[in-house]
């Protein structure tokens, strides 16, 4: 099940001339959006090391962009999350913008490599 994680308005520092928002802008939402559900699970830090995204439709200034994301997998010290942004429409009807598969670590206040909890809830 999806989770919302962040919901942010496009604004004109972030598109380009033509009013579409900018890719960079879009992928840190959804970065963004995963750090703060690996902190809500694992009750501590973790870095993104890797993320393969598919871009689907434009994103306009303006619109709303709300991040939803679900756990993939837990490996030890890594979390695979499935996160998607969806541009919010007038009507409410969400259209994707962007998905794909992030992948974080866990960290401890050192910033070494610790795992994740057992028994993690959201």
């Amino acid at each position: 099940m999806s989770k919302l994680l962040i919901r942010n308005i496009c604004q004109p520092r972030n598109s380009n001339p033509y009013g579409t928002g900018h890719g960079g802008w879009v992928i840190t939402q959804m970065a963004q959006g995963g750090i703060y559900m690996t902190q809500l699970i694992s009750r501590g830090n973790a870095v993104l090391v890797e993320s393969n995204i598919k871009y689907k439709n434009p994103m306009h200034v303006g619109k709303f962009l709300n991040v939803y994301g679900s756990i993939k997998e837990i490996k030890q010290s890594k979390m695979i999350l499935k996160i998607t942004a969806k541009r919010c429409e007038m009507d409410q009807k969400e259209i994707i913008v962007a998905s794909g598969i992030f992948s974080f670590i866990a960290i401890n206040d050192k910033n070494k490599t610790r795992k994740f909890k057992p028994n993690l809830k959201l």
